[in-house]
Protein backbone atom coordinates (compact mmCIF):
# COMPACT_ATOMS: atom_id res chain seq x y z
CA UNK A 1 0.00 0.00 0.00
CA UNK A 2 0.90 3.73 -0.27
CA UNK A 3 -0.28 6.56 1.97
CA UNK A 4 -0.42 9.62 0.22
CA UNK A 5 0.65 12.90 1.33
CA UNK A 6 -0.27 16.32 0.03
CA UNK A 7 2.13 19.07 0.83
CA UNK A 8 2.86 17.13 3.94
CA UNK A 9 -0.54 15.69 4.76
CA UNK A 10 -1.90 12.44 4.97
CA UNK A 11 -5.11 12.13 2.30
CA UNK A 12 -5.92 8.63 2.06
CA UNK A 13 -3.72 5.39 1.75
CA UNK A 14 -3.28 3.68 -2.22
CA UNK A 15 -3.80 0.44 -3.10
CA UNK A 16 -1.49 -1.17 -5.08
CA UNK A 17 -1.76 0.00 -9.22
CA UNK A 18 -0.81 2.46 -10.69
CA UNK A 19 -1.57 6.26 -9.90
CA UNK A 20 -1.27 9.76 -11.43
CA UNK A 21 -1.69 12.99 -10.08
CA UNK A 22 -1.53 16.78 -10.76
CA UNK A 23 1.41 17.97 -8.71
CA UNK A 24 1.65 21.40 -10.09
CA UNK A 25 2.16 23.84 -7.77
CA UNK A 26 1.78 21.38 -4.46
CA UNK A 27 4.01 18.53 -3.55
CA UNK A 28 2.47 14.98 -3.75
CA UNK A 29 4.57 12.16 -1.76
CA UNK A 30 3.26 8.54 -1.97
CA UNK A 31 5.18 6.02 0.68
CA UNK A 32 5.44 2.67 -0.66
CA UNK A 33 4.77 0.11 2.70
CA UNK A 34 5.45 -3.99 2.25
CA UNK A 35 2.41 -5.12 4.50
CA UNK A 36 3.93 -8.71 4.52
CA UNK A 37 5.80 -9.98 7.22
CA UNK A 38 10.05 -9.07 7.26
CA UNK A 39 12.88 -10.25 8.94
CA UNK A 40 15.77 -7.83 10.63
CA UNK A 41 18.47 -9.15 11.85
CA UNK A 42 20.72 -6.80 14.39
CA UNK A 43 24.57 -9.15 14.28
CA UNK A 44 27.61 -8.12 15.87
CA UNK A 45 26.60 -6.12 18.33
CA UNK A 46 29.09 -5.14 21.41
CA UNK A 47 27.39 -5.28 24.94
CA UNK A 48 29.04 -5.16 28.31
CA UNK A 49 27.72 -7.62 31.02
CA UNK A 50 27.32 -6.24 34.46
CA UNK A 51 30.90 -8.37 35.91
CA UNK A 52 32.51 -6.39 33.01
CA UNK A 53 32.91 -9.33 30.66
CA UNK A 54 32.44 -7.80 26.98
CA UNK A 55 30.01 -10.13 24.56
CA UNK A 56 28.99 -10.13 20.73
CA UNK A 57 25.18 -10.97 20.29
CA UNK A 58 23.22 -11.49 17.29
CA UNK A 59 19.45 -10.71 17.45
CA UNK A 60 16.95 -11.68 15.03
CA UNK A 61 13.08 -10.37 14.65
CA UNK A 62 10.22 -10.17 12.65
CA UNK A 63 7.37 -8.03 11.81
CA UNK A 64 5.05 -6.42 9.81
CA UNK A 65 3.58 -2.79 9.25
CA UNK A 66 -0.64 -3.07 11.15
CA UNK A 67 -0.50 0.66 10.62
CA UNK A 68 1.09 1.99 7.51
CA UNK A 69 0.06 5.84 7.75
CA UNK A 70 1.40 5.66 11.85
CA UNK A 71 4.48 3.90 10.99
CA UNK A 72 5.49 6.71 7.68
CA UNK A 73 4.37 9.85 9.51
CA UNK A 74 6.00 8.76 13.15
CA UNK A 75 9.52 8.15 11.98
CA UNK A 76 11.60 8.94 9.12
CA UNK A 77 12.29 4.81 8.74
CA UNK A 78 10.12 2.35 10.72
CA UNK A 79 12.45 -0.80 10.04
CA UNK A 80 15.91 1.51 11.81
CA UNK A 81 13.29 2.27 14.53
CA UNK A 82 12.80 -1.02 15.56
CA UNK A 83 17.08 -2.07 14.59
CA UNK A 84 17.69 0.88 17.16
CA UNK A 85 14.81 -0.84 19.81
CA UNK A 86 16.84 -3.74 19.63
CA UNK A 87 19.73 -2.47 20.56
CA UNK A 88 18.69 -0.12 23.13
CA UNK A 89 16.57 -3.04 25.05
CA UNK A 90 19.09 -5.61 24.79
CA UNK A 91 21.83 -3.22 25.99
CA UNK A 92 19.71 -2.80 29.01
CA UNK A 93 18.44 -6.04 29.87
CA UNK A 94 22.01 -7.67 29.30
CA UNK A 95 24.46 -4.92 31.06
CA UNK A 96 21.91 -5.75 34.02
CA UNK A 97 23.30 -9.33 34.23
CA UNK A 98 25.98 -11.30 34.70
CA UNK A 99 27.97 -13.31 32.06
CA UNK A 100 26.31 -16.97 33.78
CA UNK A 101 22.90 -15.22 34.33
CA UNK A 102 23.04 -14.46 29.93
CA UNK A 103 23.98 -18.22 29.55
CA UNK A 104 21.58 -19.85 31.88
CA UNK A 105 18.50 -18.18 31.25
CA UNK A 106 18.66 -16.70 27.49
CA UNK A 107 14.92 -17.45 27.12
CA UNK A 108 13.47 -14.65 30.19
CA UNK A 109 16.46 -12.25 29.18
CA UNK A 110 14.76 -12.29 25.42
CA UNK A 111 11.04 -11.88 27.26
CA UNK A 112 11.92 -9.28 29.25
CA UNK A 113 13.67 -7.31 26.27
CA UNK A 114 11.23 -8.47 23.79
CA UNK A 115 8.63 -6.75 26.13
CA UNK A 116 9.77 -3.19 25.61
CA UNK A 117 10.66 -3.63 21.77
CA UNK A 118 6.83 -5.10 20.89
CA UNK A 119 5.48 -1.93 23.19
CA UNK A 120 7.73 1.12 21.62
CA UNK A 121 7.09 -0.60 18.27
CA UNK A 122 3.48 -0.83 18.59
CA UNK A 123 2.91 2.92 19.31
CA UNK A 124 4.71 3.33 15.49
CA UNK A 125 1.82 0.69 14.12
CA UNK A 126 4.45 -1.90 13.90
CA UNK A 127 3.52 -5.29 14.89
CA UNK A 128 6.62 -7.29 16.19
CA UNK A 129 5.95 -11.27 16.59
CA UNK A 130 9.38 -13.67 17.05
CA UNK A 131 12.39 -12.37 18.68
CA UNK A 132 15.71 -14.16 19.64
CA UNK A 133 18.87 -13.91 21.15
CA UNK A 134 20.42 -16.12 18.37
CA UNK A 135 23.98 -16.08 19.71
CA UNK A 136 25.95 -15.24 22.82
CA UNK A 137 29.78 -15.03 21.08
CA UNK A 138 32.80 -14.62 23.78
CA UNK A 139 36.21 -13.41 23.53
CA UNK A 140 38.81 -16.28 22.67
CA UNK A 141 40.48 -16.00 25.86
CA UNK A 142 36.96 -15.73 27.78
CA UNK A 143 35.89 -19.14 25.75
CA UNK A 144 39.10 -20.73 26.75
CA UNK A 145 38.39 -19.74 30.79
CA UNK A 146 34.98 -21.56 30.63
CA UNK A 147 36.00 -24.38 28.85
CA UNK A 148 38.22 -24.87 31.74
CA UNK A 149 35.71 -23.97 33.66
CA UNK A 150 33.00 -26.78 32.24
CA UNK A 151 36.11 -29.49 32.33
CA UNK A 152 36.07 -29.27 36.00
CA UNK A 153 32.77 -29.55 36.80
CA UNK A 154 32.30 -32.64 34.78
CA UNK A 155 35.46 -33.65 36.24
CA UNK A 156 34.32 -33.25 39.41
CA UNK A 157 30.97 -34.50 39.05
CA UNK A 158 32.53 -37.78 37.37
CA UNK A 159 34.33 -37.78 40.25
CA UNK A 160 31.50 -37.69 43.23
CA UNK A 161 29.68 -40.13 41.18
CA UNK A 162 32.69 -42.63 41.07
CA UNK A 163 33.09 -42.09 45.24
CA UNK A 164 29.57 -42.56 45.37
CA UNK A 165 30.05 -46.31 43.40
CA UNK A 166 32.84 -47.03 45.41
CA UNK A 167 31.04 -46.07 48.75
CA UNK A 168 27.89 -48.68 47.34
CA UNK A 169 30.11 -51.76 46.39
CA UNK A 170 32.10 -51.37 49.86
CA UNK A 171 28.70 -51.04 51.24
CA UNK A 172 27.48 -53.91 49.42
CA UNK A 173 30.58 -55.89 50.64
CA UNK A 174 30.28 -55.20 54.24
CA UNK A 175 26.66 -56.15 54.21
CA UNK A 176 27.26 -59.52 52.21
CA UNK A 177 30.39 -60.24 55.01
CA UNK A 178 28.15 -59.44 57.20
CA UNK A 179 25.29 -62.16 56.59
CA UNK A 180 28.27 -64.75 55.87
CA UNK A 181 29.63 -64.57 59.16
CA UNK A 182 26.14 -64.95 60.67
CA UNK A 183 24.88 -67.87 58.25
CA UNK A 184 28.33 -70.46 58.01
CA UNK A 185 26.40 -72.63 55.83
CA UNK A 186 25.81 -70.10 53.19
CA UNK A 187 29.61 -69.08 53.72
CA UNK A 188 30.42 -72.89 52.63
CA UNK A 189 28.00 -72.56 49.71
CA UNK A 190 29.64 -69.76 48.61
CA UNK A 191 33.43 -71.68 49.12
CA UNK A 192 31.94 -74.41 47.05
CA UNK A 193 30.49 -72.10 44.15
CA UNK A 194 34.41 -70.38 44.07
CA UNK A 195 35.94 -74.02 44.03
CA UNK A 196 33.47 -75.76 41.34
CA UNK A 197 34.60 -72.75 39.55
CA UNK A 198 38.23 -73.17 39.52
CA UNK A 199 37.72 -76.83 39.45
CA UNK A 200 36.18 -76.64 35.70
CA UNK A 201 39.53 -74.96 34.54
CA UNK A 202 41.72 -78.18 36.00
CA UNK A 203 42.06 -80.81 33.40
CA UNK A 204 43.04 -83.62 36.17
CA UNK A 205 42.36 -84.05 39.84
CA UNK A 206 43.58 -85.92 42.13
CA UNK A 207 42.20 -86.89 45.45
CA UNK A 208 44.27 -87.60 47.98
CA UNK A 209 43.40 -86.58 51.61
CA UNK A 210 39.25 -86.81 51.40
CA UNK A 211 37.13 -83.48 51.05
CA UNK A 212 38.50 -81.17 53.13
CA UNK A 213 41.88 -81.98 51.72
CA UNK A 214 40.44 -81.55 48.36
CA UNK A 215 39.20 -78.17 49.49
CA UNK A 216 42.51 -77.44 50.58
CA UNK A 217 44.13 -78.48 47.67
CA UNK A 218 41.86 -75.83 45.47
CA UNK A 219 41.86 -73.45 48.00
CA UNK A 220 46.25 -73.79 47.58
CA UNK A 221 45.86 -74.14 43.63
CA UNK A 222 43.74 -70.65 43.33
CA UNK A 223 46.06 -68.47 45.72
CA UNK A 224 48.99 -70.05 44.22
Amino acid sequence: VGPLFVDGVYTRTLAAGVHAFWNVGRMVQVKVVDLKRQSLDVAGQEMLTKDRVTIRVNIAAEYRVVDPVTAVSTVKDFAEALYRALQYAFRKTLGALTLDQILDKKVTVDEEAAAKVRADMAAIGVEVSDIALKDVILPGDMREILNQVVSAEKQAEANVIRRREETNATRSLLNTAKVMAENPVMLRLKELEALEAIAGKVERLTVHNGTGGLLNDLVKLREG
